[in-house]
C-alpha cells in the first residue's frame, strides 16, 4: 500500500503511498514499493555505498537539503494523511516500524525483531532505545497496542483514521511484555510482513491520545497541538519539527539525538548511520506551479526533484551541476470511471469502458506525451512484476487494438436499446444533443492537461464530446473528486454503495493520479478494485469475483495457488477495465551532482533508497 522518491530516507517511505506523488500524492498506510534512486543516469559510482560503512565522503553534518513540492501537506497529523506528499512532512520525524531493502527482507527501524508461526501468529519486538518526547517516555508495546485497539480498530472507525482499513477486527493484538507485542490473525497470511497493517506503521503515545479516545473527541483529535505539530516524536525519526508555514515552506532541524545512531555498524546498517542525517536542516518548499520548480532547479536552489517532466529531462541533463537517477515507478498511471450516481450512467457497463479504453491510443500518450519513459500498462501490474503473466492479460488500446472502429463497434451494442444512440458520427443521449464527458485533470504538471486534452481528440473520434476541466492541485481534486458520502457521516476514499454515495462535484473521467501496484505484495491493490474496497473512490462493482481471489491471494501458504489467483485478479482487471491503465513509467529524479551515498545502480532496485538518511553532501 504517498508514493516520494528520491531525496533523504522519509521521502523514500512513498513506499507506503497508495497514490504516488506523480499522481495526486498518495495514500499513507498502504504498502508498495516506491524507490528514492535507482539506476544512475549520469552515475556516481566513486561516492562509495553508505550502507556498507564507507562514510569516508561524509563527516559532520552540514547544509540544508531542500525540495521543491507542488501542494501542501493535508496534516501533521498522520492519522489523517492520506498521500505520500504529507508523509514527506511527517517522515522527516518519525520512522516507523520496519522498512524493505529486497523482497521479504526487512530493515529493522522501530521494530527490532519479527518471528512469527504457522504465518498466523506475528511477534514483534521493539527496540530498547525509542522515547517520545516529554512527559510521554519510552515508546512501549503498550503504545501500539492502545493505538491499535482504539484507533485503527475502533468500532466503526469512530475517528475516522486512514489506518482503520489495514486492521480488520479478527485481528488481534496483545502485549507480551514492556517491548513485545503479538498480532494474532485468523488465518494464515504469509505476506503479512508487506501488509499495510504493519509495514511502514506507526502509533501514538498513550497518554497523548487517551484522553481523546475515552470521550470519543474526534475533533480534539484532529486539533491536538503535539499532533499537528510533531511535537512528541522525541528520538524516533532523523530530524526536530521546527516550523510549518502553511502553503509555503516546512522546516525540521537535524535530531540531537536519533536512535539509529545507537546501532550503526550493525547488519544492515553500516558505520555512516554514526552520523545520519547528513543535513543541519530539511526544508520543503510548497510551489505549486511547475515551470516555478523547475527554474528553482535550474538555478541550483535544490537538492532533489522528484520526477522531472519528460519533456525536460533532456534539457536539464545537460546541466552541470545536476544527475539524474532513474528508478523502476510502480504506479500505475491511469484515466478512471466514474460509476458512481454522479458519473456517466453508461460508464457501468463494461463494454463501455472497454469501448473508450480500445479509442485511446496509449502507445501515444507514452512516447509521444512522456517521450518514451514509460511502458505501456495493460493492467494493475508492470511487466516487470513477478506477479504479471502476459498470456492471461487482455490488451486495449495499443497496436492493433488500438481502433475506432472497434470501439464505435462496442458502444454500438452498448447502447442498443437504450435512449443512448448515433446520429451520424456523435454519440447522443436522451435529450438528442452529443454526449460530453467532463474530465478532470490535476493541475501543476503540464503533461496532465496535454493527456487529457489528447484523450478528449481521441474520444471524438468516436463521436463522444470530452471537457477537459482543470480540477486544481493535489489537495483539492482529493476534497471535490475523490472523497465522497452519502451523506450520513465523514467523507471517505468510499463512502458506501455506489447509488448512494458520490463526490462533492460531479466528473466522469478523471486523470493525473497514479495508484501503487504494490508488486512486493499485490494483496494491498485489493483497496482499490473491490466494491467495499477503501479507496474505490470511482465507485467499481467487479463482475468477476476479485474478492475471493485477493482472500485466498493472501491467505494460502501454497506460491503457485497464490500466484494463480493473482493472475485471476489482473486478468479480470484487463478484461473489465475499471479504469484505463496507461502506463507504468520511471522516475525521472534530478540530484545535485555532489549529492552522493546513493546505491551502486540497480543494486537495491525499486527499494534502494532505505538508507537514504546516510545520503550527504560530498566535502569540498
Amino acid at each position: 500500500m504517498s508514493e516520494g522518491t528520491g531525496g533523504p530516507r522519509w521521502n523514500r517511505r512513498g513506499v507506503l503511498a497508495a497514490m504516488g506523488a506523480g499522481g495526486l500524492a498518495s495514500l499513507a498506510g498502504c504498502q508498495g514499493g516506491q524507490s528514492d534512486g535507482g539506476s544512475a543516469g549520469d552515475g556516481d559510482a566513486s561516492t562509495g555505498d553508505a550502507s556498507t560503512g564507507d562514510a569516508s565522503t561524509g563527516g559532520d553534518s552540514r547544509g540544508t537539503y531542500v525540495e521543491a513540492v507542488p501542494s501542501d501537506a493535508q496534516s501533521l497529523n498522520f492519522l489523517y494523511q492520506s498521500d505520500a506528499n504529507s508523509e514527506k512532512f511527517v517522515g522527516a520525524a518519525m520512522d516507523a516500524a520496519y522498512d524493505f531493502r529486497d523482497f521479504g527482507e526487512i530493515v529493522p527501524l522501530w521494530i527490532e525483531s519479527v518471528t512469527e508461526t504457522d504465518k498466523t501468529v506475528w511477534e514483534y519486538t521493539l527496540r530498547d532505545n525509542l522515547r517520545w518526547s516529554e512527559p510521554y517516555g519510552q515508546l512501549t508495546a503498550e503504545d501500539w497496542v492502545y493505538t491499535v485497539r482504539n484507533l485503527y480498530q475502533g468500532e466503526g472507525n469512530w475517528a475516522g483514521v486512514v489506518q482503520y482499513a489495514s486492521w480488520p477486527d479478527d485481528v488481534t493484538i496483545e502485549e507480551t511484555g514492556e517491548r513485545s507485542f503479538r498480532v494474532t490473525l485468523p488465518e494464515p497470511q504469509p505476506a503479512f510482513l508487506a501488509s499495510r497493517a504493519m509495514w511502514g506503521a506507526r502509533c501514538l503515545p498513550k497518554g497523548l491520545i487517551e484522553p481523546y479516545v475515552e470521550e470519543r473527541d474526534v475533533e480534539g483529535l484532529k486539533r491536538d497541538e503535539e499532533l499537528n505539530t510533531l511535537s512528541y516524536t522525541g528520538n524516533l525519526g532523523p530530524y526536530d519539527f521546527e516550523e510549518w508555514e502553511r502553503e509555503s515552506r516546512f522546516v525540521a532541524t537535524r535530531a540531537d539525538e536519533y536512535y539509529l545512531r545507537e546501532v550503526a555498524g550493525e547488519e544492515p546498517f553500516g558505520e555512516a548511520f554514526a552520523e545520519a542525517p547528513y543535513f543541519d536542516e530539511y526544508r520543503l518548499q510548497v510551489i505549486p506551479e511547475e515551470s516555478t520548480r523547475l527554474q528553482a532547479l535550474r538555478e541550483g536552489d535544490l537538492t532533489f526533484y522528484q520526477n522531472v517532466p519528460a519533456d525536460k529531462v533532456a534539457q536539464y541533463r545537460e546541466l552541470d551541476h545536476l544527475k539524474f537517477r532513474f528508478p523502476p515507478n510502480p504506479y500505475c498511471a491511469s484515466l478512471y470511471y466514474n460509476q458512481r450516481a454522479n458519473g456517466w450512467e453508461l460508464l457501468r457497463d463494461v463494454r463501455v469502458r472497454r469501448a473508450l479504453s480500445t479509442a485511446i491510443d496509449k502507445v501515444a500518450v507514452a512516447e509521444d506525451i512522456y517521450r518514451g519513459f514509460p511502458t505501456v500498462a495493460q493492467t494493475f501490474q508492470p511487466e516487470w512484476s513477478p506477479w504479471y503473466v502476459t498470456e492471461r492479460v487482455t490488451e486495449h488500446g495499443a497496436g492493433d487494438t488500438h481502433s475506432y472502429e472497434e470501439a464505435r463497434s462496442l458502444l454500438e451494442s452498448a447502447v442498443s436499446g437504450t435512449d443512448y444512440g448515433y446520429d451520424g458520427d456523435a454519440l447522443v443521449g436522451p435529450d438528442g444533443s452529443q454526449v460530453t464527458l467532463r474530465l478532470v485533470f490535476r493541475a501543476g504538471a503540464s503533461q496532465n492537461q496535454t493527456t487529457a486534452e489528447f484523450v478528449a481528440q481521441e474520444l471524438s473520434n468516436v463521436g463522444i464530446a470530452v471537457d477537459p476541466v482543470n480540477g486544481g492541485p493535489a489537495n483539492t481534486v482529493q476534497s471535490k473528486y475523490l472523497l465522497n458520502t452519502d451523506g450520513e457521516g465523514q467523507p471517505t476514499f468510499n463512502g458506501g454503495s455506489r447509488d448512494a454515495s458520490t463526490s462533492q462535484e460531479p466528473w466522469d473521467l478523471l486523470y493525473g493520479i497514479t495508484l501503487n501496484a504494490y508488486p512486493i505484495n499485490p494483496n494491498g491493490s485489493e483497496v482499490f478494485w473491490t466494491e467495499s474496497g477503501s479507496f474505490n473512490f470511482f465507485g467499481y462493482v467487479p463482475e468477476a469475483p476479485l474478492a475471493d481471489w485477493y482472500a485466498t491471494a493472501k491467505s494460502t501458504t501454497d506460491e503457485a495457488a497464490r500466484r494463480e489467483a493473482f493472475a485471476k485478479v489482473f486478468a479480470a482487471l484487463s478484461e473489465e477495465q475499471p479504469v484505463d491503465f496507461l502506463n507504468f513509467s520511471v522516475f525521472k529524479n534530478a540530484y545535485r551532482r555532489d549529492y552522493v551515498g546513493m546505491p551502486d545502480e540497480g543494486e537495491y532496485d525499486y527499494l534502494d533508497g532505505w538508507d537514504s538518511t546516510t545520503w550527504r553532501l560530498a566535502e569540498g
